[in-house]
């Protein structure tokens, strides 16, 4: 699990808050401590501690407590021979970093439900991700050559992908496509966006309409360069950060709105593929966002 601790947790204690935040018993919270299974910036904790708005706090659940959470379905967009689309939920990520099959993530989840339904499982593979706050169309293939068909539209960008958020203020242009650049902090675990090309930084495009006008506006988010945390830095480089995120947005005003939950969700996939996927091409998936 995986969680920013927002304006209205600073200064709680942090077994307090996982009791609060995570869907697992308190025996579970107090095992993990105790194991120090539990990160904050990327360093394990000794112990209970109080912690700070903005931290970025990540915890390994003991597998008996995650057997019972893997065992949740989620929600099957779309599924045929080849693919399996989910929406996926916030919260959950969208594999393990460390170990892709091990814990509780859409992955290990998607290989639970086709376990339990008696399919193959050994050629299941992810085809891109999703922030684990950021929920919506996520695709996963079952064999070898739909995956490699999928990497290579992925990487050609011919599979379109769109998101949908609530964003503070409105953009001036009611439709844009954004150039900037991205470059990867590790130490503090963000990115930076600048609009000239800096040392170790990659080119990011972003491109966005606006569906819905006022203070904090609704928008369409095309992802065409699909870089770490790219759409939430973009829009904040230009000023309009969405809102619930704390990372690379306005805290104050997440907290006077109330919003806690990170307004991002991927909800329109149009396929345009070769090779095992080809008969998609054209196809359009859509999910709604719960927003």
């Amino acid at each position: 699990m995986q969680l920013t601790v927002t304006g209205d947790k600073d200064g709680m204690m942090l077994s307090r808050l996982l009791m609060q935040v995570a869907d697992v018993p308190q025996w579970a919270v107090k095992e993990a401590m105790k194991n120090r299974d539990v990160r904050i910036d990327g360093v394990r904790v000794n112990g209970d501690v109080r912690v700070q708005e903005g931290q970025e706090i990540r915890v390994y659940w003991p597998k008996a407590a995650l057997s019972e959470k893997m065992k949740k379905p989620l929600p099957v967009v779309f599924e045929d021979e080849h693919i399996i689309l989910i929406d996926k939920p916030q919260g959950l990520p969208s594999q393990n970093e460390e170990n892709p099959l091990a814990g509780d993530s859409a992955l290990t989840r998607v290989i639970a439900m086709q376990q339990e339904q008696g399919n193959k499982t050994d050629q299941i593979h992810l085809c891109h991700r999703l922030d684990v706050q950021t929920g919506g169309l996520l695709l996963l293939v079952k064999d070898d050559e739909a995956y490699q068909a999928a990497l290579e539209a992925f990487s050609k960008r011919t599979i379109r992908k769109f998101y949908t958020c609530r964003v503070k203020g409105c953009p001036t242009q009611k439709e844009a496509i954004l150039h900037a650049y991205l470059r990867k902090d590790a130490q503090l675990a963000r990115v930076v966006v600048t609009a000239y090309p800096a040392r170790g930084s990659q080119e990011i495009v972003t491109g966005y309409r606006v569906v819905e006008a006022g203070e904090q506006a609704r928008l369409q988010v095309e992802l065409i360069t699909g870089r770490t945390h790219q759409i939430r830095a973009h829009l904040s480089h230009i000023g309009h950060p969405i809102l619930g995120d704390d990372k690379y947005g306005d805290r104050s005003l997440n907290r006077e709105l109330g919003v806690r939950r990170q307004q991002l969700w991927a909800t329109k996939l149009i396929m345009q593929a070769g090779g095992a996927l080809a008969y998609l091409n054209g196809r359009t998936f859509e999910t709604e966002c719960p927003f």
